[in-house]
């Protein structure tokens, strides 16, 4: 087996899963054999902490996962955060109040879990099962000390959230990122619903995303970062090519990714992680 690379960052959702969410089966496998062979598996997500960890169970126990677009980093099987950032209470009701006056709907990352006031325009019907519903964000926020890490918009005109974009970066020492609409399935985006929201946009504290999570963890756990494999598809993975050593795009990547990628694999739905694993570490 190859033993160039010591550690494989791999994003979920529109790489590591298919369209229906599922692991594929072949992915699975091949995890459990770099597991077992001393490579680390990291899964590096824009999903809040609780939502990945079915996932890193799913496949393996694997331990390190990257939540929140870099936002935290952290040993799930030993319930261990080895890095985690989080956004001043007083920016957040600040902000929380400017969203609000642009009528754009928003959810609130703090830990782990989702927060929002109404699950009307939920994304999917898998996280609207992962949400925590309040009655007043502002009341919640105010009145409870767990740390927000992130703010997730989300319209259905961009120019809306370029909008808010602006006003936040104007007002706030603050990072406020597009991120794209791969990130909701197809099948969600074209229904006629109300879950047709494919503009998303992340507000997150200053430096952070999954480049420097990654950096975080390699330092954490003594490996080089050209030592690295990064799986993407998506523009909150472009930070994560960036850093990594060896940067393989999902066949259903965004044209950005793929011109930063080392390779091109095969899509999602043809479980393209496995098939470039097995030809990065000459596996039979």
């Amino acid at each position: 087996m190859n033993n160039e690379y010591k550690i494989v960052f791999i994003d979920i959702d529109g790489t590591l899963v298919n369209d229906e969410k599922i692991v594929p089966e072949e992915n699975i496998k091949m995890i459990q054999t770099l597991k077992k062979n001393g490579i680390e598996v990291v899964l590096a997500s824009g999903r809040p902490y609780h939502s990945i960890e079915k996932y890193s169970t799913q496949v393996g126990a694997i331990p390190y996962i990257i939540g929140s677009n870099g936002g935290i980093v952290a040993n799930f099987v030993e319930d261990k955060k080895i890095f985690s950032t989080n956004i001043e209470k007083e920016n957040v009701l600040e902000l929380v109040k400017l969203i609000k006056d642009n009528n754009i709907y928003f959810t609130v990352t703090i830990s782990g879990n989702l927060l929002v006031e109404d699950e009307q325009y939920s994304m999917t019907k898998e996280n609207r099962n992962e949400l925590i519903i309040v009655n007043s964000l502002e009341e919640y926020l105010e009145t409870n000390d767990a740390p927000v890490i992130k703010l997730s918009l989300m319209d259905d005109k961009k120019e809306n959230l370029q909008k808010v974009r602006k006003l936040v970066l104007d007002r706030f020492n603050i990072d406020a990122t597009e991120v794209d609409e791969f990130m909701i399935p197809k099948k969600y985006r074209k229904a006629e619903n109300n879950y047709k929201l494919p503009y998303v946009m992340d507000i997150m504290p200053k430096g952070i995303s999954k480049a420097k999570a990654i950096e975080e963890l390699c330092k954490y756990l003594g490996i080089e970062l050209a030592q690295t494999i990064v799986f993407g598809d998506g523009l909150n993975d472009i930070e994560m090519f960036n850093v990594g050593g060896y940067k393989v795009a999902m066949g259903n990547a965004a044209n950005q990714i793929k011109e930063l990628a080392d390779v091109v694999t095969k899509t999602n739905n043809e479980a393209g992680v496995a098939y470039e694993l097995t030809k990065i570490f000459d596996i039979e």
